[in-house]
């Protein structure tokens, strides 16, 4: 399929300006109007007939819709962007059901959770090292205490981990 170049992209976007296109949408309009001139191309059609073709087709009830769909999605004005946190001002006209939303949105906790299971592995780690070397071990001793808080640790990232996995699955499933 035949690509537009930047010169009939542009002519594309100073049509949707001189109509008085609302500037919020314009991005999103000349994204479907490219890909319907472009098809119009592919079949055959030289530009200025394709434009033409596109243009027709693009009713003001489909651009009314498209105005309509993205002033109900605009959320994010005047207090509402105060309170916003970045993930929902990148988000803010993108899918949110894939993924990448809720993956931005548990980095924190997933963060934390690593840190301590790293921290207590390396304690229990550190325990195990020192008894191969001294041959004994005993719970109530310094060494004793640093497995235990190392244990502690790990059972702690590990529920935790869990807990957050089990919710997440939860909120998929309903």
């Amino acid at each position: 399929m035949e690509k537009l170049d930047l010169y009939h992209v542009a002519r594309l976007h100073d049509h949707l300006i001189q109509s008085g296109t609302d500037p919020v949408l314009i991005d999103e309009l000349l994204d479907h109007l490219v890909c319907e001139v472009e098809h119009y191309i592919w079949i055959g059609l030289p530009f200025e007939s394709a434009m033409e073709k596109a243009l027709l087709e693009a009713n003001a009830g489909v651009v009314q819709e498209l105005r309509q769909h993205y002033q109900r999605e605009v959320r994010l004005s005047g207090p509402a962007l105060e309170k916003a946190s970045k993930d929902d001002i990148v988000f803010e006209f993108r899918n949110k059901d894939y993924g990448a939303y809720a993956l931005r949105q548990s980095y924190p906790i997933n963060l934390r959770n690593a840190t301590i299971m790293t921290l207590g592995l390396c304690m229990m780690l550190m325990t195990l090292l020192h008894l191969m070397g001294h041959g004994t071990f005993s719970y109530f001793s310094p060494w004793g205490a640093v497995w235990l808080a190392g244990l502690a640790s790990v059972t702690f990232a590990g529920f935790s981990w869990y807990l957050q996995h089990e919710q997440q699955r939860t909120l998929t499933v309903h």
